[in-house]
């Protein structure tokens, strides 16, 4: 039994230091969830052109406008522009 009290202490400071790690992390989580914003941004060394389309509305919210951006890479081979996807339509309201 001597052993069982003894790892107990340890077995706390373990969860203790899990429970502040995640808690340490949670504002990092939290602010990767706007995928949206990643949607339309482009490199620093890229331009930025922003596209814009609209969802159509439904019984459960109003007609919600989403965001996509276009970056246009120049080099010595040439001009390249990449459009990333569009996010998709939420199915409720967005409120």
């Amino acid at each position: 039994m001597y052993t069982a009290r003894r790892q107990s202490p340890i077995r706390c400071l373990t969860l203790v230091m899990i429970m502040v790690a995640s808690l340490a992390s949670a504002p990092r989580v939290l602010a990767d969830d706007e995928g949206e914003s990643r949607k339309i941004t482009c490199a620093d060394d890229q331009a930025t052109r922003v596209e814009d389309k609209v969802c159509p509305p439904t019984n459960r919210r109003p007609a919600v406008v989403v965001q996509r951006a276009c970056c246009t890479k120049t080099s010595e081979k040439g001009t390249k522009t990449r459009c990333k996807s569009f996010p998709h339509c939420p199915r409720n309201s967005p409120s």
